[in-house]
């Protein structure tokens, strides 16, 4: 069994390899620049360009794979080659949104979903809720004492991405099985309560501030499409002042508990 990793430089995606690494499973790390994944079995893939899908393919009998603007030329290319079982980083956005906004988050996640078992591969989509790698977008905020939020009390049940990979692997290394499985941390908190665990870790005074949404939403969409930036903002706003759901996925398929926001910021920040 040969396993193709692609995002293999990503917080999940390195993880994974090294996972299936470590299990004594041949791993192949595919992205756009080959010298600088990790070394070993690498392979040049741009699930953008269908010529670079040939090489990274060969022999490959699972993939591990994130989702690009359009799934399905790769996703057809895998199921002719033989991929027998595909592991897609999905998002829960598909579950929050049964019927999502064009170009937003879900629809962008849902195509994928669909394009890999349209192509007739089983798929297990994992649908990871917010991951807690995304606080280092706040780095600037906690350096100046002050992190600006359109919705403070919007909660998540934020996910290590270790954990996420975790849950890969053994989905890699299980039968092929065709799910969607939810996953979350181990605690709902709100963006300010996340901002609160910082501080106490930092060991210094940061202040979750009230943003106005209007002024916030207009510097997002300077660098991220309109559609993303929207979804974002639904999110919010319907989780503003309601508790995430939590699951026990991680625990579950993965074999230990999910790691807590406060073991990612001591361990990471």
């Amino acid at each position: 069994m040969t396993v193709l990793v692609t995002g293999a430089r990503g917080a999940v995606g390195s993880s994974v390899l090294a996972g299936l690494r470590a299990a004594g499973v041949p791993a192949r790390a595919a992205g756009r620049d080959p010298e600088t994944l990790p070394e070993g079995d690498r392979v040049l893939l741009d699930l953008a360009d269908p010529s670079s899908f040939g090489p990274a393919l060969d022999g490959v009998d699972r993939v591990f794979v994130y989702v690009p603007d359009d799934l399905r030329p790769f996703a057809e290319a895998a199921a002719a080659a033989g991929v027998r079982h595909a592991v897609l980083l999905s998002s829960e956005a598909v579950l929050l949104e049964p019927e999502p906004e064009p170009g937003g988050i879900a629809a962008h996640h849902a195509d994928a979903e669909a394009a890999l078992r349209g192509a007739g591969i089983p798929t297990t989509a994992l649908r990871p809720g917010a991951f807690c790698g995304n606080v280092r977008q706040w780095s600037a905020g906690l350096e100046a004492g002050v992190v600006d939020l359109p919705y403070p009390r919007s909660a998540t049940a934020p996910i290590d991405e270790r954990d996420i990979a975790d849950v890969a692997v053994a989905a890699l290394l299980a039968d092929p099985a065709d799910e969607s499985p939810h996953l979350t941390g181990p605690e709902s908190l709100t963006l300010a309560d996340q901002v609160g665990v910082i501080a106490r870790h930092l060991g210094r005074a940061v202040e979750a501030r009230a943003a106005d949404p209007d002024e916030v939403r207009d510097r997002m969409a300077r660098f991220m499409p309109a559609p993303m930036v929207d979804s974002l903002f639904r999110y919010w706003r319907a989780t503003d002042g309601v508790a995430a759901p939590v699951t026990d996925e991680v625990g579950r398929r993965s074999g230990h508990p999910a790691r807590t926001f406060g073991d990612y910021v001591a361990e990471r920040l």
